[in-house]
């Protein structure tokens, strides 16, 4: 585009020659001037720009024919645009501004190269470049066929125990889709997680379409896409499991209790002969774990003790006695502790000992301290007056607060800054000053005035013990009429 000046230059010239002209192809050429002179001054208020649009615009396919599918996964396959529009159209554009498509009509099985339609809904606009212009598409009619469903087992049972043949319901599934791509699939599978079981295990499972690699076959329909699995879990013969049993002898120290046993591994896996297993009562016991006095867990490594004609491959199991202090409660009096008071301030409280229930562990209790548990009354912001203060309980590490009796307490908040009062002097009788009488006044008597001024009628002096000089302020002057 020319610039402005060039227009310009370029008017002078025709407005020149336009005096040699007629009137009426002078009167053509001023419009048409006049037409290119606002031309250029809209294009400098909103200029033409050419960008490319930063939002991809999704691609649709249209008017795919009945039976057809495509081969490629093209749903969301995008263009990006190149455009040239006002600079305050693209600023407001959107990606719904924008349609693109590819249409497949009258489009049989085969492979094609499809235009990619564009089009913008705002006519000021102008799609000028677009990627991809075009693309592959394969189309191919839809097939469908039966296929097996076949389980993976991905991990185990627990140890000593076997996983059998896996069921599967339904047995097989209808796979449907791209003629290509059905006739790659080599099986379709479920896949199950054990995770140590010792029982059946039954589970709901996504299904799989599977090549010949092994590769999972994307863009084929299963009908339906689950299937319910069971594999069975079951221990061989000459195997038993059976619960270890810890044999904990003593009493922890007085005060204590114990909090439980815990044993790891908690079963282990017997073998033996039939006759021999089933005569395990379906447990075993550990040597004894003597805990008297004990103030603390105890943990410790114990053999077994197995039975004649019977081994494991476990020997040894660990055993946690846990051990804690006996829990119980307690009620402490307290007085109450002033906190955020000025020192201009009374403090009057209504309760002069309040009640605190704590609990914890009962040696901790029977060693609290008086000073350990505390009652605060904050006062910090309170205003004189009457207030209802909800007391803080403070407490040691161990101790747990259970409630304050009162959950309030009445405080009295009074200022201790009283007020200055101002005294009502006694009226005192003055002696009347006499008034003149009207004189025409002079400079000189105008200076002798306002020098001298009497003593104000209604100014009182305070009594005092001590004698001193009364000192009066000067009475306004009067000034007495002038008569002309």
């Amino acid at each position: 585009m020319q610039r402005p000046e060039n227009f310009l230059q370029r008017f002078d010239e025709i407005r020149r020659y336009g005096r040699s002209m007629k009137p009426t192809t002078t009167l053509l050429l001023s419009v048409l001037l006049a037409f290119v002179v606002w031309f250029i001054a809209i294009d400098q208020e909103n200029p033409m720009i050419r960008e490319e649009y930063e939002e991809p615009i999704l691609i649709e396919l249209r008017n795919m024919g009945p039976g057809l599918q495509s081969v490629q996964d093209l749903t969301n396959r995008t263009a990006m645009l190149t455009l040239r529009a006002p600079q305050r159209t693209l600023d407001a554009l959107q990606v719904d501004d924008f349609s693109a498509v590819i249409d497949l009509a009258n489009l049989t099985a085969g492979s094609y190269e499809v235009e990619v339609e564009v089009t913008a809904l705002n006519p000021d606009v102008e799609v000028i470049a677009l990627e991809p212009r075009q693309l592959r598409i394969q189309l191919e009619p839809v097939i469908s066929r039966f296929v097996p469903i076949e389980v993976e087992v991905m991990d185990s049972p627990a140890f000593g125990y076997d996983w059998q043949e896996p069921l599967s319901e339904p047995a097989e599934v209808e796979i449907s889709g791209p003629r290509t791509l059905v006739t790659q699939v080599r099986s379709v599978i479920a896949t199950v997680f054990l995770r140590n079981a010792k029982s059946q295990v039954e589970q709901v499972r996504p299904l799989i379409a599977r090549n010949a690699q092994n590769l999972e076959v994307g863009r084929v329909n299963i009908e339906p896409g689950t299937a319910r699995i069971v594999v069975p879990v079951v221990q061989p013969p000459g195997r038993k499991e059976v619960v270890v049993r810890a044999d904990v002898k003593g009493l922890p120290s007085p005060n204590y209790r114990l909090t439980g046993v815990n044993v790891e591994p908690q079963t282990v896996v017997l073998s033996g002969s039939p006759s021999a297993l089933r005569e395990v009562p379906g447990f075993v016991e550990t040597t004894p774990l003597l805990i008297e006095g004990a103030i603390d867990d105890v943990r410790e490594r114990l053999a077994l003790i197995l039975p004649e004609n019977v081994s494991s491959l476990q020997d040894s199991v660990l055993v946690t006695v846990g051990v804690a202090p006996l829990e119980s409660s307690l009620t402490v009096t307290r007085h109450p502790v002033i906190q955020g008071a000025g020192d201009d301030m009374r403090i009057t409280v209504s309760l002069e000992e309040v009640e605190v229930i704590v609990s914890g562990p009962l040696p901790r209790l029977e060693l609290l301290g008086s000073e350990e548990v505390r009652v605060l009354l904050d006062l910090a912001g309170l205003l004189p007056g009457s207030h209802l203060v909800e007391p803080t309980v403070v407490v040691p590490e161990g101790i747990v607060e259970q409630g304050v009796i009162p959950e309030a307490i009445e405080v009295l908040i009074e200022s201790l800054i009283t007020p200055t009062a101002t005294a009502t002097p006694e009226p005192v009788e003055t002696p009347a000053t006499p008034v003149p009488e009207p004189v025409e006044p002079t400079a000189e008597t105008e200076v002798e005035l306002t020098e001298t001024p009497p003593p104000l009628a209604s100014e009182t002096v305070q009594p005092s013990p001590v004698p001193a000089p009364e000192q009066t302020e000067p009475p306004p002057t009067e000034t007495p009429e002038t008569s002309n």
